[in-house]
């Protein structure tokens, strides 16, 4: 129930709440500046449902704003959309907690710029194929071809990879692309901001041509330098002119290597641009679960880069990732306050926990339920239950 408080100026019948967003750097994700105007109001907790570190592009998150009234002023019950404006998110509804607080609801579409692909070469099965890397959060990728320099062709496609031989046709013309990620519809523009164009090695096309697809098809070739051939000779990369290949990526009969500056195949933890990847023994770039051999296990994306923070893995189950990228057992807190238990094998608890002789209850969402009561029990703000 609320009680009328003095003259009707002392309501406060309209306000806005403004989200302003300002994309940053490649595959940043920025947090919107929220600025509140109105007569007696100001802005006070700031909740968001989805945690920040799950935040991803164009995905909604619903923000709970707690609106503080100022002294002598009060709230309605409610405000409707017109009356509590809403720039720069979805609003969904404004109720009072009571005279003097309201809470927001809004859902915020989060922002990016996209990044550039770590790599960008040919099939190793078809010389007239692009394949490059993918890139976070990419939705489609513009592809310009060249020819001795000069435009051939240009398009846009949705996979990471796409057929050239239509446009490659002059066995005189040495050919090489330019590839960047960007949004595709009216949609994603909203969200996604395009990446920087990078460029692929050359590739020349001779009569040769089919005679050296039918090899690479038969043996570990590789085209993602110039010219079509190359072949695996031990720990090395061998060139057409016999040089080895050096500092630089290679996919080989659908695996990727990493040679050194010695030309050798890297093995082990390797950093690339900022990631870590994994190889094995054999050099393999490794992707999905690993346990590297000190009893602990990591996760590879599929583009191989290591994760960290939170993982769900598609079966319905929640990792978290330490920052060296190690999986966590036990308790942690992750650092928005809230508390999480990951079983002996990683995966996120919910429901009852039975813990050194203490009862807790882990909420749908896996955080630790405080200061309420659940099945006759009473958590504490530790967490910790006792019978009511």
């Amino acid at each position: 129930m609320y009680t009328a408080y003095g003259a009707e100026s002392s309501i406060i019948e309209t306000m806005s709440i403004k989200f302003d967003t300002t994309f940053g750097d490649p595959e940043e994700i920025p947090q919107p500046q929220i600025t509140i105007s109105g007569s007696g109001v100001s802005i006070g907790d700031i909740y968001y449902k989805t945690e920040y570190e799950n935040w991803k592009p164009g995905k909604k998150v619903r923000m709970e704003i707690t609106v503080d009234a100022a002294q002598g002023k009060y709230f309605p019950v409610s405000l409707g959309r017109s009356k509590c404006r809403v720039t720069g998110a979805d609003f969904v509804s404004a109720k009072a907690l009571d005279n003097t607080s309201m809470q927001v609801k809004v859902n915020y579409t989060p922002v990016t710029v996209l990044g550039d692909t770590a790599l960008a070469g040919w099939s190793s099965h078809d010389s007239e194929k692009a394949v490059w890397k993918k890139v976070d959060y990419a939705p489609g990728y513009t592809l310009t071809l060249y020819g001795n320099d000069k435009v051939v062709k240009r398009m846009t496609v949705t996979s990471n990879s796409v057929s050239l031989k239509e446009y490659m046709t002059d066995p005189d013309k040495i050919y090489y692309y330019q590839v960047k990620a960007v949004p595709v519809t009216a949609e994603q523009k909203k969200y996604l901001k395009e990446g920087e164009f990078v460029t692929s090695q050359e590739q020349d096309i001779d009569d040769s041509a089919e005679e050296e697809k039918e090899h690479a098809a038969t043996s570990q070739s590789c085209s993602t330098g110039p010219g079509i051939a190359g072949s695996l000779k031990g720990d090395n990369f061998v060139m057409p002119d016999g040089t080895l290949a050096v500092n630089t990526w290679k996919l080989v009969g659908g695996i990727w290597y990493y040679f050194n500056a010695e030309g050798n195949r890297t093995r082990g933890w390797f950093q690339y641009g900022g990631k870590w990847y994994y190889f094995d023994g054999n050099g393999y770039m490794k992707t999905g679960w690993v346990n590297t051999g000190n009893g602990k296990w990591y996760y590879l994306n599929p583009d191989g880069d290591m994760k960290t923070g939170w993982l769900n893995t598609g079966n319905g189950k929640w990792y978290y990732l330490n920052p060296d990228g190690s999986m966590k057992t036990g308790w942690v807190n992750t650092g928005n306050g809230k508390w999480y238990y990951l079983n002996p094998d990683g995966d996120m608890k919910t429901g009852w926990l039975y813990d050194k002789n203490i009862w807790y209850y882990l909420n749908n969402d896996g955080s630790m339920a405080v200061n309420r009561s659940q099945d006759g029990w009473y958590l504490g703000a530790d967490g910790a239950g006792r019978k009511e």
